[in-house]
């Protein structure tokens, strides 16, 4: 992820299992002043002086995308996020719904999708990514380049910011490569 740089994922846990949780936490706090800050917190020491036996290796830039995140996620706050999260499903479904209607391509549908589907094409994966390319458009993952048997199916991330005219070029892109090897 990211190059080999920090990265952050998000979960959910019971209260007694926090302190077992690797990496760090961000906690919201008030300061002397009464002004809600945010802070890192529940930081084992063993992380800085027992490395050998710590259950997670902590750098500055893992500690600066959580305290990133946390400002995100207060920033857009409930509503924010639902709708951003509305606008992805909604995103995602349409580019989906779009590459299915392409001769030769399938989606599968029945399992549950929130940014990322695979979508099945008629001619190598790594073939429509060549050239869409040609057309500055990246339509996605050939998934043979990490799973050889998988020539043929290409991981495509849809998230809120693409708007309907991407989502349109992404699938005459595709359609186009398509019918260039047909």
């Amino acid at each position: 992820l990211s190059f080999g740089g920090p990265y952050l994922g998000l979960f959910a846990t019971r209260k007694e299992l926090v302190r077992k949780m690797p990496g760090r936490l961000v906690g919201r706090t008030t300061d002397a002043e009464g002004r809600r800050g945010f802070v890192l917190t529940l930081n084992t020491r063993e992380q800085h002086i027992r490395r050998e036996k710590a259950t997670s290796n902590i750098c500055t830039n893992q500690g600066l995308m959580a305290l990133r995140s946390a400002i995100y996620l207060a920033a857009m706050g409930p509503a924010g996020l639902r709708d951003a999260a509305t606008r992805c499903v909604a995103a995602s479904r349409a580019a989906a719904a779009a590459l299915a209607s392409i001769d030769g391509c399938a989606v599968d549908a029945s399992r549950p999708f929130f940014r990322e589907f695979v979508v099945k094409t008629p001619i190598p994966a790594a073939d429509v990514v060549a050239a869409c390319r040609e057309e500055d458009v990246v339509p996605g993952l050939p998934l043979s380049r990490y799973f050889s048997e998988r020539t043929h199916e290409l991981l495509v991330a849809v998230t809120e910011i693409n708007t309907p005219a991407e989502i349109d070029r992404l699938a005459r892109a595709v359609r186009r490569a398509i019918g260039r090897a047909a």
